[in-house]
């Protein structure tokens, strides 16, 4: 085969190559353009900076969620807020990147946010208390955020190991445990940042429902407080918090958790974090939806099915189907995702496609006039669930379509900063430049371009 080749005319090698590697030459080098513009910004929104130039010092180092125009009426309630997820999803996006101290930071003031059970906070604030826990109304905890910021550090520790020892294998076993061992015995940062991802798994653990009478059996539930929008008779909307335990348990969290257990399972050989994976996954094949091609949204403490159909269950759920064991349904999740929430093939994906934006109608009718509107009638794009997808793809191996998502996303990308959403729509999308979809785009292009990366990222090769 060799000299066949050399035989080529050297045009047509050329040719060959071109071919084989679409994003080769000058279009590589311009995605990379773009991910060290988004990293730059992202490294930007970390405190201290010039919007809270003097946090709270135990939350220094999280990130400014959205980038706020200091004359919107937001901007004094959100300029300084931090989600947890957004700032896990940095940590990943600073480890995927060599910005190994950054990453730490991040990961460190993390695990300053852990409350006495393991929990954190959705959302805290950077330039003052709130929440804590001697005053936290109006603040929610959500398992899926908590899963993340678990994943982050846990991934963190898997990208240092490679670099410590490329090519060392990863499995539950005598090799994890001595990961273990090189953490408690020398490196400090590190074996903060491992009982940090413990602490959380361990939390949630707590939250896993074990009786196998219980339709939810093997998920865990999605945490505490929650907000409900109501439709005033003046036209106007009120949002009413209570502070109650959740007992429905979301796919997306599961599907968030399924990847902490695991990967914690690989890196210190924990039997219960493995089991806590195999549990999640038995959870979460009850909730595929063989007509539709796709993992509903999750299941009520009821029993009853949740069944709205989400971008990223789709997405993220392919991601995990493949990594559970099964293809097809990753695959048959993937094409049915494509051809349910893209826009008219335009790469922009849209978060939901025929439910409902609201689910009281009178909600509905004061933002939008139309008591039954649904997603699929908004002309809304959502660029942190389209780079989601164009990970998908990735993992898959259709880097084709992925390129198309990544080059879209440009539409709303100004200084690296990639909106969260084309449209804004009240309490669930707004229109802010975000971290969270800044991020994904880096994580969209880092599996694309480098290997390692792709491997260790929600991965397992």
């Amino acid at each position: 085969m060799k000299d066949k080749v050399l035989k080529f005319p050297g045009g047509l090698i050329l040719l060959l190559f071109i071919v084989i590697a679409p994003y080769s030459y000058g279009q590589e080098a311009d995605l990379h353009t773009l991910k060290e513009a988004s990293v730059e910004w992202l490294l930007q929104q970390k405190v201290p900076n010039g919007t809270v130039e003097s946090p709270v010092p135990q939350r220094r180092n999280l990130l400014i969620s959205y980038d706020i125009p200091p004359d919107d009426p937001a901007y004094p309630y959100l300029k300084g807020r931090a989600y947890v997820y957004d700032s896990a999803l940095a940590a990943i996006v600073f480890a995927m990147t060599g910005h190994d101290r950054e990453a730490e930071e991040v990961l460190l003031a993390l695990s300053r946010q852990l409350r006495p059970e393991g929990s954190l906070w959705f959302g805290v604030n950077l330039h003052n208390e709130w929440p804590s826990e001697e005053g936290h109304t109006g603040a929610t905890v959500r398992s899926g955020a908590s899963a993340w910021a678990g994943y982050a550090a846990t991934f963190y520790l898997r990208k240092k190991l490679q670099a410590s020892a490329p090519g060392a294998p990863e499995a539950p076993g005598a090799p994890a445990a001595q990961n273990r061992q090189a953490f408690h015995t020398e490196d400090r940062i590190g074996r903060r940042i491992l009982f940090f991802a413990e602490q959380t798994a361990r939390h949630l653990l707590s939250l896993q429902i074990t009786d196998r009478d219980d339709p939810r059996y093997g998920l865990i539930t999605g945490g505490q407080g929650t907000y409900e929008l109501k439709a005033k008779t003046d036209g106007s909307v009120s949002s009413e918090y209570s502070d109650g335990k959740i007992g429905w348990a979301s796919t997306e969290h599961n599907i968030d958790a399924y990847f902490l257990f695991r990967d914690l399972a690989l890196l210190t050989g924990g039997k219960r974090y493995q089991r806590a994976a195999e549990m999640i996954t038995e959870g979460l094949l009850s909730l595929w939806d063989e007509e539709r091609r796709q993992l509903i949204q999750g299941i009520k403490e009821t029993g009853r099915r949740d069944t709205v159909l989400p971008l990223d269950t789709s997405s993220w759920g392919s991601i995990f189907l493949r990594q559970a064991g099964y293809p097809d349904k990753a695959e048959a999740t993937l094409s049915a995702g494509v051809e349910r929430f893209q826009l008219d093939r335009s790469g922009h994906f849209r978060p939901y496609a025929a439910d409902q934006v609201f689910l009281d109608p009178q909600v509905s009718q004061s933002y939008f006039n139309n008591p039954d509107i649904t997603w699929n009638q908004l002309d809304i794009a959502w660029p942190e669930g389209s780079l989601g997808m164009a990970t998908a793809l990735i993992k898959a191996g259709r880097n084709e379509k992925a390129l198309q998502i990544i080059r879209a996303s440009r539409e709303y990308t100004e200084n690296g900063a990639v909106q969260y959403a084309s449209l804004e729509v009240p309490h669930q999308f707004s229109t802010y430049p975000s971290v969270a979809s800044t991020a994904w785009l880096v994580i969209a292009l880092e599996n694309l371009l480098d290997p390692l990366n792709r491997s260790l990222f929600w991965s397992y090769e």
